[in-house]
Formats: structure tokens, sequence, C-alpha cells
């Protein structure tokens, strides 16, 4: 099979980009390194060069985290509103 390997030169810090025939992923990874590469990706490019592999295994594919931004807007208002009827009074009451 045949693996394309990216990563940088331990050296020099540069970008690199090396294709080799392996019996597995790992055997790939292992030539890389042994050629003076820091790997930190390696693809199955068997059936063909491709030059935008797809990112599926890295984050979460391009999906969204954490709350919509209309609910964080509904909680601050939340919080700006129990605050008003928590701290209002007490500063009223000062005068």
């Amino acid at each position: 099979m045949k693996f394309k390997a990216m990563g940088a030169n331990r050296t020099t810090g540069a970008r690199m980009t090396l294709e080799f025939e392996a019996e597995s992923k790992g055997a790939a990874e292992r030539k890389a390194h042994q050629a003076g590469m820091e790997v930190h990706r390696v693809i199955d490019v068997t059936d063909g060069d491709m030059t935008n592999p797809p990112m599926t295994d890295i984050g979460t594919g391009g999906r969204r985290t954490g709350m919509h931004p209309v609910l964080k807007l509904v909680l601050l208002l939340i919080v700006v509103a129990v605050a008003y009827f928590v701290v209002w009074p007490m500063v009223r009451g000062r005068r």
C-alpha cells in the first residue's frame, strides 16, 4: 500500500511530505521517522493522491461544540436580571 506522511524535519522544522510504499500505516510512520521527520499525519493514498484528504479523524469532524449563541444570550440576560433584583434594593437602601 502507498502512504503519504506529513510532518516537519526534526532538525530544521521545515514542513515535509514523503510518500512510502509500506505494509501498514505504522510501518510508513516508522520509515518517515527514520528519514528524519517528526510525523504529524499519515494518509493512505493507495487509490490515488488526495490533495485535500478528509479530516474525519481529527477533532470533531467540522461540527460545532458548545452552546448555541441564542442560549448564551438568554443565560446572560437571566444572570443580569437576577443581579439587578438582588443588588439594586441594596444600593437604593443606602441612601
